[in-house]
């Protein structure tokens, strides 16, 4: 089979003039640097230049990951710790302090829910870092209306007390 393609390929090798023999072997050329390109030099160049610009990204988030990791292991002894359940009075001080009222709020087996018809955005923020920080409430559910005057919204949340490092 492979002698008889290689007559084939002489007699039409043969047949040709000199000049044409020369465009055919120079597209030939052409067309096997072209695929050696497509092929080989061109993923590798493409693929150099997009770690190049993934590097700094990666190298940004391995540096949050480790400040993550070292605040992690921070705080790790004071979640094992026990936490006061989190009582309305609580609550209800944590609010006047900031200037807030709740128009409802209720406690049950360290879930609070509330409502806040109108308050500062930077207000209650503020609020619920501190209630993060303080009595260890996490946010399950919030929402968040921005209201006609500007900076003030009606906001409703359900927070969550983690307590001995459970869930």
């Amino acid at each position: 089979m492979i002698a008889v393609l290689k007559a084939q390929f002489e007699q039409y090798w043969s047949e040709r003039e000199p000049r044409e023999r020369k465009t055919l072997t120079t597209g030939a050329v052409v067309a096997g640097v072209a695929l050696f390109y497509l092929l080989a030099i061109d993923p590798a160049y493409t693929g150099r230049i997009s770690l190049e610009k993934s590097i700094p990204v990666q190298r940004q988030q391995l540096a949050e990951i480790n400040a993550l990791s070292v605040q992690y292991n921070q705080l790790a002894p004071l979640l094992s710790q026990g936490v006061e359940p989190v009582t309305k009075e609580m609550i209800e001080s944590a609010l006047s302090t900031r200037g807030l009222k709740a128009q409802t709020l209720s406690i049950s087996d360290g879930t609070v829910k509330l409502q806040i018809q109108s308050a500062a955005y930077a207000n209650v923020m503020e609020w619920v870092a501190e209630m993060q920080k303080s009595f260890r409430l996490v946010v399950e559910d919030a929402k968040l209306t921005g209201l006609a005057e500007t900076g003030q919204v009606s906001v409703s949340f359900t927070m969550r007390q983690i307590r001995q490092g459970a869930n």
